[in-house]
């Protein structure tokens, strides 16, 4: 988005704390596009620019639960974060 570079990666956590994702991903210099509790307002407003709402999104979720079995639930990007990514442009070909 204009001279802003912007990463999209993957990340795989152990428990599923309340914000864990969004606190590390901030203190490392790198917080999650539209999230407005782990950036500062100017930051936020500038997001929301083109992007609806905090670009999180769990595709995967697996568990065992206690009888042993195992479960999983998978969920494709949703249409507004896709409308967002197609909103931004890669920086090279292997980006896109």
């Amino acid at each position: 988005q204009g001279e802003e570079l912007f990463s999209l990666v993957a990340i795989r956590i152990q428990t599923g704390r309340r914000h864990q994702i969004r606190t590390h991903a901030c203190h490392i210099g790198h917080p999650v596009v539209c999230d407005g509790k782990y950036t500062n307002a100017t930051t936020f407003l500038r997001d929301r620019e083109w992007c609806e709402r905090n670009f999180l999104h769990r595709y995967r979720l697996a568990f065992t639960d206690l009888d042993g079995m195992q479960h999983e639930a998978i969920a494709p990007l949703p249409g507004d974060l896709v409308a967002a990514l197609n909103r931004v442009t890669p920086c090279t070909a292997t980006s896109a």
